[in-house]
């Protein structure tokens, strides 16, 4: 399919497609495109368009989410960290909100196939190695805020064991103190997963305490990486303090939030002498 016919069907023309099935594998391979046009405005805007107005079976929502976990497109040279196919990897991630987003009231997929995608998240996120947000020329990659939304779901999906959100939690985690400069809203993605998940119920509040407890300053080979990995907490558990206090001013969890992000101050680990004016 060429860009004129993605773009006719983007504008309504030909909407819905005859062979919605076929389209969506198509939509699919097109998100390894270092196009920016044809992958995510129009491609994965196709894809979301697809499965939101009911246009793929069940059979193939299942389909294209296993294709594209698999280790041709989420793991396609995984590792690498400024190659173009960071563009497959990190739209293929989407396909989990997509295709699990819908199935939180639904519950239609069976159990072993939400497990297995929460695996394969889980195990991506930590593999991942190229953070790159927004790429000149050729749009976003985005991998973290990408993952944050899989996370999101996975985190909350019903048949997501219960022990297994505190992974989620810790994924969260560990991607919130990457020691590279996060600088594109990643923060604002990381915490609202985690926000909704703290908000789903499914954790105990001590789980919830233990994971907070985590966050506390990097020692790492160099300056660089403790700055880092530090900065970027303390933005994300700023961006999570006030996701909670936009809910409720007086939320329980604001304090807890507030003594994780004083241990990243740099005023209050490193007090400045009054100055006399």
């Amino acid at each position: 399919m060429t860009i004129d016919d993605l773009e006719q069907l983007a504008s309504g023309q030909g909407w819905p497609p005859p062979h919605a099935g076929a389209l969506a594998e198509v939509l699919l391979e097109n998100f390894a495109s270092p196009d920016a046009r044809l992958r995510d405005a129009l491609s994965f805007t196709l894809m979301d368009r697809l499965i939101e107005d009911g246009l793929l079976t069940l059979r193939q929502r299942v389909d294209l989410l296993r294709t594209a976990l698999d280790d041709a497109h989420l793991f396609l040279g995984i590792g690498e960290s400024i190659t173009d196919r960071v563009f497959r990897r990190s739209f293929s991630v989407l396909m989990v909100p997509m295709v699990l987003g819908p199935d939180l009231s639904a519950g239609e997929l069976p159990e072993d196939l939400v497990i297995w995608t929460l695996d394969r998240v889980l195990a991506y996120a930590q593999a991942e190695r190229d953070w790159r947000g927004y790429v000149a020329d050729k749009g976003w990659a985005h991998a973290v805020a990408h993952t944050a939304d899989a996370l999101d779901i996975v985190g909350r999906h019903p048949k997501t064991p219960l022990p297994q959100v505190s992974e989620v939690l810790s994924v969260i985690h560990y991607l919130a103190m990457l020691a590279y400069p996060l600088g594109y809203q990643e923060d604002d993605r990381l915490a609202f997963a985690a926000y909704r998940i703290i908000q789903s119920g499914r954790m105990s509040p001590d789980a919830i305490q233990a994971w907070l407890d985590c966050f506390q300053r990097l020692s790492g080979p160099d300056d660089q990486t403790e700055t880092l990995g530090g900065a970027n907490a303390e933005h994300f558990l700023r961006s999570l303090y006030f996701r909670f206090r936009a809910k409720d001013r007086e939320h329980p969890w604001i304090d807890p939030i507030q003594t994780a992000l004083d241990r990243f101050d740099i005023f209050l680990l490193y007090p400045q002498p009054d100055i006399e004016l």
